[in-house]
């Protein structure tokens, strides 16, 4: 990896911790529910840096976004983490496998399953089965951020900023 390729990382990383950041400051009418805001980012790395650099992305704007907000390790960060990595995990799959899909169902996809790990976590967690009955309402919710976080991060990449970067500074 080269340094210019290091410090677009950086920079986008920044940009999902501050997104992220300024999500849990926004209210919901739904406990525990985010928009996603920083999702944008990790789309935006998935489709134009790769599957490495969304991985590398994700996993460090989690760390740090927890690390932040004085959660790190506890159900929550455990939460946000498991949430991250199943909705990249699918997207990835889905990106890969399914050459033909859009970004915005790859970005709907992403926030089911979001939402889906962090279910999976709290079962875990509270050791109890009944936290699947909040999943429809997450499921519904994930499904109309995911397409606003979805037309966002393909507008954001239509524009070619991070691609106009690279060719603008290879030599």
């Amino acid at each position: 990896m080269n340094v210019r390729k290091i410090t677009l990382m950086s920079i986008l990383i920044a940009i999902a911790i501050a997104l992220s950041v300024i999500d849990s400051f926004i209210p919901s009418f739904i406990p525990g529910f985010k928009l996603g805001l920083a999702n944008i980012v990790i789309l935006i790395v998935l489709y134009t840096l790769g599957i490495k650099e969304a991985i590398i992305v994700n996993l460090i704007r989690v760390y740090l976004a927890a690390l932040l907000r004085g959660t790190i390790f506890n159900i929550g960060f455990m939460m946000s983490l498991a949430g991250a990595i199943l909705s990249l995990l699918v997207m990835i799959a889905i990106k890969v496998l399914a050459k033909r899909i859009s970004i915005l169902t790859v970005s709907i996809t992403g926030a089911v399953f979001h939402s889906l790990g962090q279910i999976l976590v709290a079962v875990m967690y509270f050791e109890s089965a009944n936290m699947f009955y909040y999943l429809p309402i997450l499921g519904i919710s994930s499904i109309v951020t995911g397409i606003i976080m979805g037309i966002i991060a393909k507008k954001i990449i239509a524009t070619n900023i991070i691609q106009n970067q690279k060719q603008k500074h290879d030599f």
